[in-house]
């Protein structure tokens, strides 16, 4: 998918299933280690690989594109917040037990897609 030629909504539509999927993961994990066995380790691991695997695609694709210019909103806030995310978060390996440490991997990339605009901020250009 060609990210630079996205309308600023697309890009909001992206960045917003990001965002959400991350901060569930996040809260699923946080309850799953507060002992709150709602969703099975097997599934909890699965989505961690997942969303670390797309993330790492659309921050290679936006390397690859690197010298591509596009909106501001895409060069300022989508590019970095991806490839951000993709380099800080999700650093435990996805056959990690789940433990604090994955928590504080998939925070960290919760923050990072965060950093340059909120879920709010995301949502008004929808």
């Amino acid at each position: 998918m060609d990210f630079k030629k996205m309308t600023d909504s697309e890009l909001a539509k992206v960045m917003i299933n990001y965002i959400e999927r991350v901060g569930h993961l996040q809260d699923v994990i946080g309850r799953y280690l507060q002992g709150n066995d709602c969703i099975s380790a097997s599934r909890i691991k699965d989505e961690y690989a997942n969303l670390k695997e797309e993330l790492r695609k659309d921050a290679h694709y936006l390397s690859l594109k690197q010298n591509s210019k596009g909106s501001d909103l895409y060069m300022g806030v989508f590019k970095p917040s991806i490839r951000e995310a993709s380099a800080f978060g999700f650093t435990v390996s996805v056959n990690a037990n789940i433990n604090q440490m994955m928590f504080n991997a998939v925070a960290e990339a919760h923050y990072k897609l965060t950093k340059y605009y909120s879920l709010e901020e995301w949502g008004s250009l929808l």
